[in-house]
């Protein structure tokens, strides 16, 4: 008598092992894709402020190339070589800045820097784009499966008339 229940004891344990095996393995598989979708968002996230902050950094290389007094985008003899001057310092300081930050993917081939658009004919405002086109993580695509991958960044920068 004693030796069949010992047997149905370990029988009865055995059997819970078995469903603790499955249903550690249903939550792993759910744990793992969450931890996947976490690592994607994250890489996202830190790419958009690395953006955020090279587009702040051609916004102050606007004000200092104006600050220096030697591209003034109102001098009607120049107007057109200071605006292409101010407009590559901006490349050149937003291209630096991301190369700095270690975004994922090239710099130089996945950065759009659009024409900065001054505003009137002796503006006191300008704008610039900027466009990256983020690598994928996992080369896996699907309906089920999406990943970030064009990240955007607007910057206006107000100054004083130099007028």
């Amino acid at each position: 008598m004693k030796r069949s229940a010992l047997t149905q004891q370990i029988g009865c344990l055995q059997r819970q092992r078995g469903v603790a095996a499955i249903e550690f393995a249903l939550i792993a598989v759910f744990m793992i894709i969450m931890l996947l979708g976490l690592a994607v968002y994250w890489r996202a996230f830190q790419a958009q402020q690395s953006l955020t902050r090279a587009a702040g950094d051609g916004g102050r290389a606007i004000l200092s190339v104006l600050a220096a007094g030697v591209g003034d985008p109102c001098d009607p003899l120049h107007a057109s070589v200071n605006r292409a001057m101010i407009q590559l310092r901006v490349e050149q300081s937003v291209r630096a800045s991301l190369e700095r930050s270690a975004i994922p993917g090239t710099v130089g081939s996945q950065l759009t820097v659009t024409a900065i658009q001054w505003q009137g004919a002796c503006p006191n405002s300008a704008s610039f784009e900027l466009r990256y086109q983020l690598p994928p993580m996992f080369d896996i695509s699907g309906p089920w499966i999406a990943e970030p991958s064009q990240l955007y960044e607007k910057t206006v920068v107000h100054f004083a008339s130099m007028l």
